[in-house]
């Protein structure tokens, strides 16, 4: 049975894609099978893995009530696509009975085929954040090095989350995986964040940095995960170092 991980934040521009898509990809390159899920109207992991014109995504889960589609990218690696489409029905959903329970019943008959499924979450409290978090058993917060707003993001989704785990009927076993400074660099900025974390988060933060790194951003444009561009490069070991990180902590 599969170990599903929302990755989020209320704070765009946090690293929330390409952790989803490079940390799936190292999973991968474990030896496990991992689906990554693009839950995001914006669709940017839809993109940043190459996938255009899909023939099913995520619409139809949320659109059609049908299982969560998978299409093979990589050896043990799969992803379900993100549409633009999604932003079209978002009110509609809203008012729909049971609409916090559309993913974990599109996932229900498939996710004893993977090892883990990533879902990469969109910057905000809607409806797509609250299936995803009904669905997973873990939580990832990427929070970029320097930026105090990322740190805002995270307090905004507390609420939210306690309220998912003290009702029964919803998540309870909803745990946090940990917290991911992303884009590091040794300078004051940084460092004063990181400091802010640690005094209120510290046994929750990864020993893990994901560092500053030209060629992450070279990959994202080349529509490639970090390890098919540059397996050798910064952050192609930054999250390797993640996964086995992540994989230790899940089975602690």
């Amino acid at each position: 049975m599969a170990e599903i991980i929302s990755i989020l934040n209320l704070k765009g521009g946090v690293g929330k894609t390409t952790t989803t898509i490079n940390m799936g990809k190292a999973l991968s390159l474990m030896g496990n099978k991992v689906l990554i899920i693009d839950n995001d109207p914006q669709a940017n992991m839809t993109r940043g893995i190459g996938i255009t014109k899909p023939s099913k995504s995520i619409y139809n889960v949320y659109g059609e009530n049908e299982t969560v589609p998978v299409l093979e990218i990589g050896d043990g690696f799969f992803a379900t696509p993100s549409d633009l489409q999604l932003a079209l029905i978002e009110n509609q959903l809203n008012s729909a009975m049971n609409r916090n329970y559309k993913l974990y019943k599109g996932l229900k008959n498939i996710k004893q085929e993977f090892d883990y499924i990533l879902i990469d979450c969109p910057p905000s409290l809607g409806v797509y954040t609250a299936n995803a978090l009904m669905t997973s058993d873990w939580y990832l917060f990427p929070i970029q090095a320097g930026d105090e707003y990322s740190i805002q993001g995270l307090k905004s989704m507390e609420s939210i989350i306690a309220e998912i785990k003290e009702d029964e009927k919803m998540n309870p076993t909803l745990s946090c995986l940990g917290l991911l400074i992303t884009m590091y660099e040794k300078t004051n900025a940084n460092q004063f964040v990181i400091d802010a974390l640690k005094s209120s988060y510290e046994n929750q933060i990864f020993n893990s940095n994901i560092r500053r790194n030209t060629t992450v951003k070279e990959s994202i444009i080349a529509r490639m995960d970090i390890f098919s561009y540059d397996k050798n490069c910064h952050g192609a070991v930054d999250h390797m170092e993640l996964a086995k990180e992540v994989v230790k902590r899940i089975k602690a």
